[in-house]
């Protein structure tokens, strides 16, 4: 997949752990940053003969191991996360939907286009342009792009699950979709700002 960890990837990973030793970076994480001080201040007792130079080194070497795989374990999560949030930009850009106006006529257009109140139709083996709720019809939807369950879902019009998730796919049937969400701030939105970190805590 295109955020899968793969070799390759993990050489950037293991350069951004030794920059992420800087200090701007290190204070973000307070935890990381107490042991990244403790390896400075075991080096400087060893150096100064407050220890034995065995056991002085020892211990600054596990630390300093441990701040850096620390280190590294953020980057990769990072670099999979940018890897997955490129893969839902992608998913979300390509996206075409089957628009229907007041006369009730089809017409083809960027489901970043979409607006709340928009009409639209839906097929089997079509994706869900976007966030909305079902008006007309039932479908069973497979949902695994966007919320990691494998099993397909049912969703019908006139039951408390109506609402769909653009960029899932509709593996049966033929349903009508009222788009409910604001360009911006969809569901497919909120998901590739947390996998990027944004809203992420540590």
């Amino acid at each position: 997949t295109p955020h899968a960890t793969t070799p390759a990837s993990l050489w950037p990973a293991l350069a951004d752990a030794f920059r992420k030793l800087a200090p701007q970076h290190i204070v973000r994480n307070p935890v990381m940053a107490v042991v990244w001080l403790g390896t400075v201040l075991a080096a400087v007792a060893t150096l100064a003969g407050a220890t034995s130079p065995g056991f002085g080194w020892a211990v600054t070497a596990i630390l300093f191991a441990t701040v850096l795989f620390g280190n590294f374990a953020e980057a990769v999560a990072e670099s999979r996360g940018r890897g997955q949030a490129a893969s839902l930009r992608r998913a979300r850009q390509d996206l075409v939907a089957r628009r229907l106006d007041a006369s009730g006529q089809e017409s083809a257009v960027p489901a970043a286009s979409l607006r709340p109140g928009d009409l639209l139709l839906v097929e089997a083996g079509q994706q869900i342009p976007a966030d909305g709720e079902i008006i007309e019809g039932l479908a069973t939807i497979n949902e695994a792009a966007v919320t990691g369950e494998s099993a397909p879902v049912l969703r019908e019009a006139g039951t408390d699950r109506s609402g769909v998730i653009g960029g899932t796919k509709v593996l049966s049937d033929r349903i009508m979709v009222r788009v409910t969400a604001e360009p911006g701030h969809s569901f497919l939105d909120r998901m590739i700002a947390l996998v990027e970190g944004s809203n992420r805590q540590k």
